[in-house]
Protein backbone atom coordinates (compact mmCIF):
# COMPACT_ATOMS: atom_id res chain seq x y z
CA UNK A 1 0.00 0.00 0.00
CA UNK A 2 1.93 3.00 -0.97
CA UNK A 3 1.58 6.64 1.07
CA UNK A 4 -1.26 8.41 -0.88
CA UNK A 5 -3.69 5.24 0.02
CA UNK A 6 -2.53 5.24 3.90
CA UNK A 7 -3.05 8.53 4.10
CA UNK A 8 -6.62 8.19 3.51
CA UNK A 9 -6.71 5.65 6.07
CA UNK A 10 -7.97 8.61 8.66
CA UNK A 11 -8.97 12.19 8.46
CA UNK A 12 -6.84 14.55 9.91
CA UNK A 13 -7.36 17.15 11.64
CA UNK A 14 -6.29 19.70 8.68
CA UNK A 15 -8.92 18.03 6.31
CA UNK A 16 -11.46 18.26 9.15
CA UNK A 17 -10.81 22.09 9.10
CA UNK A 18 -10.38 22.52 4.96
CA UNK A 19 -12.98 20.39 4.21
CA UNK A 20 -14.75 22.06 6.99
CA UNK A 21 -14.45 25.91 5.10
CA UNK A 22 -15.33 24.05 1.82
CA UNK A 23 -19.08 22.03 2.62
CA UNK A 24 -20.10 25.53 4.99
CA UNK A 25 -19.22 27.42 1.26
CA UNK A 26 -20.88 25.34 -0.92
CA UNK A 27 -24.50 25.59 1.34
CA UNK A 28 -24.63 29.58 0.39
CA UNK A 29 -23.13 29.44 -2.95
CA UNK A 30 -25.46 26.88 -4.14
CA UNK A 31 -28.43 28.93 -3.21
CA UNK A 32 -27.05 31.95 -4.96
CA UNK A 33 -25.70 30.54 -8.18
CA UNK A 34 -29.01 28.64 -8.56
CA UNK A 35 -30.76 31.91 -9.19
CA UNK A 36 -28.72 32.24 -12.34
CA UNK A 37 -30.70 29.64 -14.43
CA UNK A 38 -28.07 27.06 -15.45
CA UNK A 39 -26.68 24.39 -14.52
CA UNK A 40 -24.02 24.09 -11.70
CA UNK A 41 -20.64 21.78 -12.11
CA UNK A 42 -18.47 21.23 -9.44
CA UNK A 43 -15.29 19.75 -9.90
CA UNK A 44 -12.91 18.12 -7.79
CA UNK A 45 -9.90 17.31 -9.11
CA UNK A 46 -7.74 15.78 -6.67
CA UNK A 47 -10.92 13.69 -5.19
CA UNK A 48 -9.39 10.83 -2.76
CA UNK A 49 -11.62 7.89 -2.53
CA UNK A 50 -14.62 9.91 -1.50
CA UNK A 51 -14.71 7.85 1.78
CA UNK A 52 -12.06 7.75 4.82
CA UNK A 53 -11.04 4.64 6.20
CA UNK A 54 -12.50 5.65 9.40
CA UNK A 55 -15.88 6.39 7.68
CA UNK A 56 -15.46 10.17 7.51
CA UNK A 57 -16.44 11.95 4.14
CA UNK A 58 -14.16 12.70 1.79
CA UNK A 59 -14.87 15.71 -0.69
CA UNK A 60 -16.56 14.33 -3.66
CA UNK A 61 -19.34 12.89 -0.85
CA UNK A 62 -19.50 16.48 0.71
CA UNK A 63 -19.75 18.21 -2.22
CA UNK A 64 -22.23 15.10 -3.52
CA UNK A 65 -24.55 15.96 -0.42
CA UNK A 66 -24.44 19.66 -1.20
CA UNK A 67 -25.53 19.18 -5.22
CA UNK A 68 -28.44 16.63 -3.43
CA UNK A 69 -29.66 19.33 -1.72
CA UNK A 70 -29.75 21.87 -4.33
CA UNK A 71 -31.16 19.48 -6.89
CA UNK A 72 -34.69 19.26 -5.03
CA UNK A 73 -34.78 22.79 -5.94
CA UNK A 74 -35.29 21.29 -9.70
CA UNK A 75 -31.81 22.99 -10.25
CA UNK A 76 -29.49 20.49 -12.87
CA UNK A 77 -26.09 19.47 -11.29
CA UNK A 78 -23.26 17.53 -12.01
CA UNK A 79 -20.23 16.54 -9.93
CA UNK A 80 -17.08 15.75 -11.89
CA UNK A 81 -14.63 13.54 -9.70
CA UNK A 82 -11.10 12.72 -10.51
CA UNK A 83 -8.42 10.70 -9.40
CA UNK A 84 -5.34 9.24 -10.62
CA UNK A 85 -4.62 6.86 -8.22
CA UNK A 86 -6.07 3.16 -9.35
CA UNK A 87 -6.60 1.67 -5.90
CA UNK A 88 -8.10 5.21 -4.61
CA UNK A 89 -9.87 5.43 -8.42
CA UNK A 90 -11.86 2.30 -7.70
CA UNK A 91 -12.71 3.18 -3.92
CA UNK A 92 -14.31 6.17 -5.43
CA UNK A 93 -16.38 4.34 -8.13
CA UNK A 94 -17.64 2.25 -5.45
CA UNK A 95 -18.44 5.45 -3.07
CA UNK A 96 -20.37 7.58 -5.10
CA UNK A 97 -22.31 4.66 -6.96
CA UNK A 98 -25.25 5.15 -5.03
CA UNK A 99 -25.08 8.64 -5.93
CA UNK A 100 -28.66 9.94 -7.24
CA UNK A 101 -27.12 13.02 -8.90
CA UNK A 102 -25.87 13.34 -12.18
CA UNK A 103 -21.80 12.31 -11.68
CA UNK A 104 -18.80 11.94 -13.71
CA UNK A 105 -16.09 9.65 -12.35
CA UNK A 106 -12.55 9.76 -14.26
CA UNK A 107 -9.35 7.78 -13.68
CA UNK A 108 -6.37 9.56 -14.20
CA UNK A 109 -4.21 12.87 -14.24
CA UNK A 110 -6.63 15.82 -14.25
CA UNK A 111 -4.80 17.81 -17.20
CA UNK A 112 -6.50 14.77 -19.38
CA UNK A 113 -9.63 16.51 -18.71
CA UNK A 114 -9.48 20.39 -18.66
CA UNK A 115 -10.61 20.43 -22.55
CA UNK A 116 -13.92 18.43 -21.51
CA UNK A 117 -14.15 20.80 -18.21
CA UNK A 118 -13.68 23.93 -20.00
CA UNK A 119 -16.39 22.76 -22.63
CA UNK A 120 -18.69 22.26 -19.70
CA UNK A 121 -18.28 26.03 -17.81
CA UNK A 122 -19.69 27.41 -21.29
CA UNK A 123 -22.93 26.18 -20.38
CA UNK A 124 -22.67 25.22 -16.60
CA UNK A 125 -21.80 27.42 -13.63
CA UNK A 126 -18.60 26.03 -12.14
CA UNK A 127 -16.71 25.31 -8.95
CA UNK A 128 -13.07 23.87 -9.38
CA UNK A 129 -11.62 22.33 -6.13
CA UNK A 130 -7.86 21.76 -5.86
CA UNK A 131 -6.32 19.87 -3.71
CA UNK A 132 -3.27 17.73 -4.46
CA UNK A 133 -1.22 15.53 -2.33
CA UNK A 134 2.43 17.53 -3.54
CA UNK A 135 2.87 20.74 -5.04
CA UNK A 136 4.29 19.68 -8.30
CA UNK A 137 0.63 18.19 -8.87
CA UNK A 138 -0.54 21.58 -9.42
CA UNK A 139 0.74 24.01 -12.22
CA UNK A 140 -0.50 27.81 -11.78
CA UNK A 141 -1.78 27.40 -15.70
CA UNK A 142 -2.98 24.25 -15.40
CA UNK A 143 -6.51 25.52 -15.26
CA UNK A 144 -6.47 28.41 -17.46
CA UNK A 145 -8.62 27.26 -20.76
CA UNK A 146 -11.35 26.45 -17.76
CA UNK A 147 -11.13 30.19 -16.17
CA UNK A 148 -10.84 31.99 -19.37
CA UNK A 149 -14.47 31.61 -19.68
CA UNK A 150 -14.73 34.09 -17.05
CA UNK A 151 -13.63 36.54 -19.95
CA UNK A 152 -16.99 35.46 -21.93
CA UNK A 153 -19.06 36.24 -18.86
CA UNK A 154 -19.53 32.71 -17.69
CA UNK A 155 -19.12 32.31 -14.00
CA UNK A 156 -16.49 30.18 -12.65
CA UNK A 157 -14.76 30.06 -9.06
CA UNK A 158 -11.56 28.20 -7.63
CA UNK A 159 -10.48 26.73 -4.17
CA UNK A 160 -7.34 26.03 -4.05
CA UNK A 161 -5.56 23.93 -1.41
CA UNK A 162 -1.81 25.83 -2.01
CA UNK A 163 0.89 23.63 -0.37
CA UNK A 164 2.85 26.49 0.34
CA UNK A 165 5.20 25.37 2.92
CA UNK A 166 5.86 22.28 0.90
CA UNK A 167 6.51 24.36 -2.24
CA UNK A 168 9.11 26.42 0.16
CA UNK A 169 10.65 23.59 1.79
CA UNK A 170 11.52 22.15 -1.73
CA UNK A 171 13.42 24.73 -2.57
CA UNK A 172 15.14 25.64 0.65
CA UNK A 173 16.16 21.94 0.26
CA UNK A 174 17.68 22.82 -3.67
CA UNK A 175 18.76 25.99 -3.60
CA UNK A 176 22.07 25.37 -3.67
CA UNK A 177 21.57 23.21 -7.56
CA UNK A 178 20.90 26.71 -9.07
CA UNK A 179 21.79 29.28 -6.96
CA UNK A 180 25.24 30.32 -7.91
CA UNK A 181 26.80 33.67 -5.36
CA UNK A 182 22.83 34.23 -4.24
CA UNK A 183 22.38 35.09 -8.39
CA UNK A 184 19.08 32.46 -9.11
CA UNK A 185 20.35 30.48 -12.73
CA UNK A 186 16.92 30.85 -14.75
CA UNK A 187 17.53 28.31 -17.49
CA UNK A 188 17.73 25.65 -14.80
CA UNK A 189 15.20 23.08 -14.87
CA UNK A 190 14.59 22.91 -11.42
CA UNK A 191 13.92 26.98 -11.63
CA UNK A 192 11.56 26.50 -14.92
CA UNK A 193 9.65 24.12 -12.91
CA UNK A 194 9.06 25.93 -9.69
CA UNK A 195 8.26 28.75 -12.18
CA UNK A 196 5.68 26.81 -13.50
CA UNK A 197 4.31 25.44 -9.91
CA UNK A 198 4.57 29.54 -9.17
CA UNK A 199 2.97 31.14 -11.88
CA UNK A 200 6.15 32.88 -12.47
CA UNK A 201 9.65 33.66 -11.33
CA UNK A 202 8.41 36.02 -7.94
CA UNK A 203 9.28 33.60 -6.04
CA UNK A 204 12.82 34.09 -6.12
CA UNK A 205 13.09 37.73 -4.60
CA UNK A 206 11.24 36.25 -1.80
CA UNK A 207 13.81 33.23 -1.04
CA UNK A 208 17.01 34.84 -1.48
CA UNK A 209 15.85 37.86 0.44
CA UNK A 210 17.57 36.77 3.67
CA UNK A 211 16.21 39.37 5.72
CA UNK A 212 12.62 37.71 5.80
CA UNK A 213 11.66 34.59 8.00
CA UNK A 214 10.97 31.48 6.77
CA UNK A 215 7.32 31.62 8.51
CA UNK A 216 6.91 35.18 6.30
CA UNK A 217 8.34 33.77 3.22
CA UNK A 218 5.51 31.22 3.46
CA UNK A 219 2.99 33.74 3.98
CA UNK A 220 4.50 36.47 1.45
CA UNK A 221 4.52 33.51 -1.65
CA UNK A 222 0.66 33.14 -0.74
CA UNK A 223 0.06 36.46 -1.04
CA UNK A 224 1.45 36.66 -4.49
CA UNK A 225 0.24 33.52 -5.64
CA UNK A 226 -3.20 34.86 -4.36
CA UNK A 227 -2.40 38.06 -6.22
CA UNK A 228 -1.69 36.63 -9.39
CA UNK A 229 -5.00 34.67 -9.39
CA UNK A 230 -6.12 38.25 -10.43
CA UNK A 231 -5.30 37.33 -14.24
CA UNK A 232 -8.77 35.56 -14.23
CA UNK A 233 -10.41 36.75 -10.81
CA UNK A 234 -11.71 40.17 -9.74
CA UNK A 235 -11.48 38.94 -5.69
CA UNK A 236 -9.15 36.73 -4.23
CA UNK A 237 -8.50 35.76 -0.35
CA UNK A 238 -6.15 33.52 1.19
CA UNK A 239 -5.61 32.17 4.74
CA UNK A 240 -3.13 29.78 6.41
CA UNK A 241 -4.21 26.71 7.74
CA UNK A 242 -2.14 24.85 10.90
CA UNK A 243 -1.61 21.43 12.10
CA UNK A 244 -2.18 22.72 15.57
CA UNK A 245 -2.74 26.37 17.01
CA UNK A 246 0.59 26.82 18.14
CA UNK A 247 2.53 25.76 15.23
CA UNK A 248 4.50 27.79 13.61
CA UNK A 249 4.39 26.95 10.10
CA UNK A 250 1.09 26.60 8.66
CA UNK A 251 0.21 22.91 6.97
CA UNK A 252 -0.81 24.97 3.64
CA UNK A 253 -2.73 28.19 2.50
CA UNK A 254 -6.74 28.22 1.58
CA UNK A 255 -6.61 30.20 -1.62
CA UNK A 256 -10.33 31.36 -3.27
CA UNK A 257 -10.99 33.11 -6.31
CA UNK A 258 -13.92 34.54 -7.82
CA UNK A 259 -15.86 37.21 -10.06
CA UNK A 260 -18.45 38.18 -7.36
CA UNK A 261 -17.65 40.58 -4.63
CA UNK A 262 -20.59 38.57 -2.44
CA UNK A 263 -18.24 35.66 -2.66
CA UNK A 264 -15.58 37.03 -0.59
CA UNK A 265 -18.92 37.56 2.23
CA UNK A 266 -19.29 34.09 1.99
CA UNK A 267 -16.03 32.14 1.69
CA UNK A 268 -14.68 35.02 4.59
CA UNK A 269 -17.86 33.72 6.81
CA UNK A 270 -16.49 29.86 5.90
CA UNK A 271 -12.98 30.74 7.09
CA UNK A 272 -13.91 32.43 10.38
CA UNK A 273 -16.38 29.48 11.04
CA UNK A 274 -13.64 27.31 10.66
CA UNK A 275 -10.97 29.15 12.75
CA UNK A 276 -13.26 30.27 15.63
CA UNK A 277 -14.19 26.26 16.21
CA UNK A 278 -10.42 25.11 15.78
CA UNK A 279 -9.52 27.98 18.35
CA UNK A 280 -12.43 26.76 20.77
CA UNK A 281 -11.52 22.88 20.03
CA UNK A 282 -8.11 24.13 21.51
CA UNK A 283 -8.73 26.65 23.66
CA UNK A 284 -12.48 26.71 25.00
CA UNK A 285 -14.05 23.62 24.68
CA UNK A 286 -13.28 21.22 27.87
CA UNK A 287 -12.20 24.10 29.83
CA UNK A 288 -13.58 25.41 32.90
CA UNK A 289 -12.49 28.81 31.88
CA UNK A 290 -11.60 29.96 28.03
CA UNK A 291 -8.19 30.90 27.49
CA UNK A 292 -8.01 31.82 23.97
CA UNK A 293 -5.22 33.49 22.58
CA UNK A 294 -6.23 37.37 22.70
CA UNK A 295 -6.29 38.19 18.71
CA UNK A 296 -8.86 35.41 18.94
CA UNK A 297 -11.22 37.49 20.89
CA UNK A 298 -13.38 39.27 18.89
CA UNK A 299 -13.61 43.10 20.17
CA UNK A 300 -15.97 45.41 18.36
CA UNK A 301 -13.81 48.11 18.49
CA UNK A 302 -11.16 46.35 17.06
CA UNK A 303 -13.42 46.24 13.91
CA UNK A 304 -14.33 49.78 14.03
CA UNK A 305 -10.49 50.58 13.88
CA UNK A 306 -10.38 47.93 10.74
CA UNK A 307 -13.30 50.08 8.88
CA UNK A 308 -11.78 52.93 9.55
CA UNK A 309 -8.18 52.14 8.25
CA UNK A 310 -9.65 50.74 5.26
CA UNK A 311 -11.95 53.54 4.61
CA UNK A 312 -8.92 56.02 5.29
CA UNK A 313 -6.76 54.04 2.52
CA UNK A 314 -9.70 53.94 -0.08
CA UNK A 315 -11.53 57.08 -0.40
CA UNK A 316 -15.32 57.30 -0.49
CA UNK A 317 -16.91 53.78 -1.23
CA UNK A 318 -20.26 51.95 -0.57
CA UNK A 319 -21.01 50.74 2.35
CA UNK A 320 -20.70 46.73 0.95
CA UNK A 321 -17.38 47.95 -0.72
CA UNK A 322 -15.85 48.86 2.47
CA UNK A 323 -16.88 45.67 3.97
CA UNK A 324 -15.45 43.45 1.15
CA UNK A 325 -12.13 46.03 1.36
CA UNK A 326 -11.95 45.26 4.73
CA UNK A 327 -12.42 41.71 4.56
CA UNK A 328 -9.22 41.32 2.13
CA UNK A 329 -7.62 43.35 4.10
CA UNK A 330 -7.86 41.40 6.81
CA UNK A 331 -9.34 37.86 5.99
CA UNK A 332 -10.55 35.24 7.96
CA UNK A 333 -10.76 37.70 10.93
CA UNK A 334 -14.45 39.05 11.54
CA UNK A 335 -17.60 38.24 9.65
CA UNK A 336 -19.51 40.34 7.10
CA UNK A 337 -22.04 40.77 9.88
CA UNK A 338 -19.69 42.00 12.14
CA UNK A 339 -18.08 43.96 9.56
CA UNK A 340 -21.54 45.70 8.92
CA UNK A 341 -22.01 46.37 13.05
CA UNK A 342 -19.15 48.09 12.51
CA UNK A 343 -19.80 50.41 9.71
CA UNK A 344 -23.29 51.08 11.08
CA UNK A 345 -21.84 52.22 14.79
CA UNK A 346 -18.68 54.05 12.99
CA UNK A 347 -21.65 56.32 10.94
CA UNK A 348 -23.87 56.67 14.47
CA UNK A 349 -20.50 57.96 16.04
CA UNK A 350 -20.01 60.37 13.54
CA UNK A 351 -16.78 58.51 12.32
CA UNK A 352 -17.70 57.73 8.74
CA UNK A 353 -20.04 60.11 6.80
CA UNK A 354 -22.69 57.99 4.70
CA UNK A 355 -25.39 58.64 2.56
CA UNK A 356 -27.77 56.89 4.86
CA UNK A 357 -28.19 57.34 8.62
CA UNK A 358 -26.91 54.17 9.79
CA UNK A 359 -29.90 52.28 11.52
CA UNK A 360 -29.66 49.45 8.86
CA UNK A 361 -27.95 47.43 6.46
CA UNK A 362 -27.63 49.42 2.76
CA UNK A 363 -25.24 47.92 0.64
CA UNK A 364 -25.65 50.72 -2.08
CA UNK A 365 -25.26 53.63 0.55
CA UNK A 366 -21.64 55.68 -0.15
CA UNK A 367 -19.19 56.38 3.25
CA UNK A 368 -16.40 57.89 3.61
CA UNK A 369 -14.22 59.10 6.36
CA UNK A 370 -15.51 62.32 8.40
CA UNK A 371 -13.70 65.39 8.20
CA UNK A 372 -13.37 65.38 11.93
CA UNK A 373 -11.89 62.22 12.24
Amino acid sequence: MDNIVRFFSKKRSWSNYKDGILDYYLEPYLVKVSKLQRPILIVDCFAGPGKFGDGSLGSPLIISNRLAEISKRNIQVHGYFIESNNILYEQLEKNTSVLNIKKTVRNGCFRNYIDEIAYLAKTHTVFVYLDPIKPSDLLFDDLKAVYDNLRSGQSVETLINLMSRNFLRGIWGNIKKFALNKTILNNHPLVIDFNNIAGGPYWQHIVTDHTITQKDQIDLFAKEYTELLHRWFNWTIHYPVREKYSYQFPKYHLVFGSRSPDAVDLMNRSMVNARRKFVAANYVEGMLFPNQPEKEVVKPIDVERKILEVARKIGKTTWKMLRIYSTIDDPCMYTDSEFNHAIKKSIRKGILKSSCPGTKIENDAYVWVSDKT
